[in-house]
C-alpha cells in the first residue's frame, strides 16, 4: 500500500516551511524557501513546493496551512496578517484553485497550539493556550481536541490587548502597527524587548544578546529581562483569569529563554485570581517545528487517505427532512437564513419551475441549492436556468461540498437539450464567488441585473 501523507506549509514573513507528516506523526521531509513579496508568487511558490514533494514522495496529500493571519469570517479573506501583502486575499480560495484540492488555513499561532495539543508538550491537556513570543506576539486555543476560532476568527489573539496594569517603567506606551497603544505586542515581541531595552540603556542589542549579557552579569541587561518577565507574567495572568488553562506552551524565539519558566510562573501568582495558579508553563516539545506539524495536523489521519468530505447527494427538500435542512447556519454576511429559503420552495406546493435540493455530506445536511426553470413557466422554445441559491453551512465552509454539488447539478443539466445556458449572478464585491464559479466554466458577461449584481453564464455542452 502507498504511504499517504499530510502536508503542511509554515508561510512566513521571510520563509515558507514545508513538512510531509506520515501517518505516525512523524517527519518524512521538510523544504524551506524564502517567502516572495509579492501575493500572486507567494501562491505560486506553495503550489510548487507541494508538488515538489508530492513527485519526491511519489503520493498525493492533503494540505494544511500555517499563516500569519486569519480568515475573514464574512469574506474568507486573509485579514490581521502582519505579512500584509497578503490581508485582503483570497488565500484559500487562490491555493484550492492552484491545488486543484480542498486546502485548510489556520492562523500560525493556532497551528503552534494544535501540534503542541495534539502530540506535543501539552498532549493529554484538556485545555491549552499556545504562546509565539518571536516578531509578533500570538496565542492559540485548543479545549477538549478541539482547535478553536470564535465567529470572530481571533481567539487567542492576546497580543493586541493593552499591557495589564502599566506602571512608571511601562510609560510611555508605545505604538503598535495595529493603530493602538500599550499593545501586549510592543513590549513581548523580540523587537518590543529590543525597543524597550535601548529605552532604558541607550544600547542596541536584540533579545539573544540581551540573555547572553544578562546571564554574565551585565546589569543593564538583567533589569531589561526583569521588566520582561513581569510583563509576561502580568499579561498571562490575564489570559488564566479567563481562560483557566491548564498549560501554557511557550514558542517563538524568546520561548528559548530557559529562565522564563523558572521566574514567571513565580510572579503571576499575584496577578492570578485565585488562591493558587496551578496553570503550567512549559516549553514546545516540537520548537520551531510546531506550527509547519500543526498546520499538517488540521487534517486528521484517516482523512489523509481520502477527500475532504463524505459523499455527497442532492435530496428534495421535503416535509421529512425540512427540519434537518432548517438547522443549517449560513454564514454571518448572508442575512436571509437558509431554512426560510428551502421551506418558502417547499411550502409553494412543488412549484414545477423551481428544482430545490438540500446538499448532504453522508446524512448530514451541509447546504441547499436551488435552481429556477422559466422552461417549465409553460414559455416555447429554449430557456436557461438560473441558479437562485447555493449556500454551504459556515461550519462547512472550504471543505468542497459546494463545488461537489454544482458538479452534481452541471452533470444533471448537461442531459437537457432544452437548456442552452446557466445564468446566476454574484455582488460585486464578493470576487471569491466569482472566481468559484469561473471553476465551472461560469464568464462574466459585463452586465448588471436589476439588483446590482454581476451576471455570469455557462454554455450548456
Amino acid at each position: 500500500m502507498t504511504q499517504t501523507y499530510r502536508f503542511g506549509v509554515d508561510l512566513g514573513g521571510t520563509k515558507i516551511e514545508l513538512a510531509a507528516l506520515d501517518a505516525g506523526g512523524a517527519i518524512a521531509l521538510r523544504r524551506r524557501i524564502d517567502s516572495p513579496r509579492d501575493y500572486a508568487s507567494i501562491v505560486e511558490a506553495i503550489g510548487t513546493l507541494v508538488e515538489g514533494a508530492e513527485r519526491e514522495l511519489d503520493t498525493r496529500g492533503t494540505v494544511g496551512i500555517a499563516n500569519p493571519g486569519a480568515i475573514a469570517p464574512g469574506t474568507g479573506r486573509i485579514k490581521n496578517a502582519n505579512s500584509t501583502v497578503l490581508n485582503g486575499k483570497p488565500l484559500r480560495e487562490d491555493l484550492e484553485r492552484r491545488l486543484a484540492r480542498p486546502v485548510r488555513l489556520a492562523n500560525d499561532a493556532d497551528c503552534f497550539a494544535w501540534s503542541e495539543a495534539v502530540d506535543g508538550a501539552a498532549r493529554g491537556a484538556r485545555s491549552v493556550f499556545g504562546v509565539i513570543l518571536g516578531t509578533g506576539v500570538g496565542g492559540g486555543i485548543v479545549v477538549n481536541g478541539k482547535l478553536l476560532s470564535g465567529p470572530n476568527a481571533i481567539a487567542g489573539e492576546w497580543g493586541h490587548n493593552p499591557l495589564p496594569a502599566p506602571g512608571t517603567d511601562d510609560l510611555p506606551l508605545p505604538a503598535c502597527y495595529c493603530g493602538r497603544r500599550g499593545c501586549i505586542e510592543t513590549y513581548l515581541s523580540g523587537p518590543g524587548l529590543a525597543a524597550d531595552h535601548a529605552r532604558a540603556t541607550g544600547e542596541s542589542a536584540d533579545a539573544a544578546t540581551i540573555e547572553r549579557r544578562a546571564a554574565a552579569g551585565d546589569a543593564g541587561c538583567e533589569a531589561s529581562l526583569a521588566r520582561y518577565e513581569a510583563r509576561l507574567a502580568r499579561a498571562l495572568a490575564s489570559v488564566i483569569n479567563i481562560l483557566d488553562p491548564e498549560v501554557v506552551v511557550l514558542g517563538g524565539g524568546l520561548s528559548k529563554m530557559e529562565r522564563l519558566y523558572r521566574n514567571v510562573p513565580r510572579l503571576w501568582g499575584a496577578h492570578v485570581f485565585s488562591d493558587e495558579a496551578r496553570t503550567g508553563l512549559v516549553a514546545p516539545l516540537h520548537g520551531d517545528s510546531s506550527g509547519v506539524r500543526g498546520a499538517a495536523w488540521l487534517w486528521a489521519p484517516d482523512e489523509a487517505h481520502g477527500s475532504d468530505r463524505a459523499p455527497v447527494t442532492l435530496r428534495e427538500v421535503q416535509e421529512a427532512n425540512i427540519d434537518l435542512v432548517a438547522d443549517l447556519r449560513v454564514a454571518p454576511h448572508q442575512v436571509y437564513h437558509v431554512a426560510s429559503v428551502g421551506k418558502t420552495f417547499w411550502q409553494a406546493g412543488g412549484r414545477p419551475d423551481v428544482w430545490v435540493r438540500a446538499i448532504y455530506a453522508g446524512e448530514t445536511p451541509v447546504g441547499l441549492l436551488a435552481l429556477v426553470d422559466p422552461a417549465l413557466q409553460g414559455d416555447a422554445g429554449p430557456h436557461e436556468l438560473y441558479l437562485a441559491r447555493l449556500l454551504v453551512d459556515q461550519r462547512y465552509q472550504g471543505r468542497g461540498y459546494g463545488a461537489a454539488a454544482m458538479e452534481q447539478l452541471l452533470a444533471g443539466v448537461r442531459d437537457r437539450s432544452d437548456v442552452p445556458s446557466i445564468r446566476l449572478s454574484h455582488m460585486p464585491d464578493n470576487e471569491a464567488v466569482g472566481r468559484f464559479y469561473e471553476r465551472f466554466g461560469f464568464r462574466h458577461t459585463g452586465k448588471v441585473d436589476e439588483d446590482g449584481e454581476l451576471e455570469m453564464r455557462r454554455p450548456n455542452p
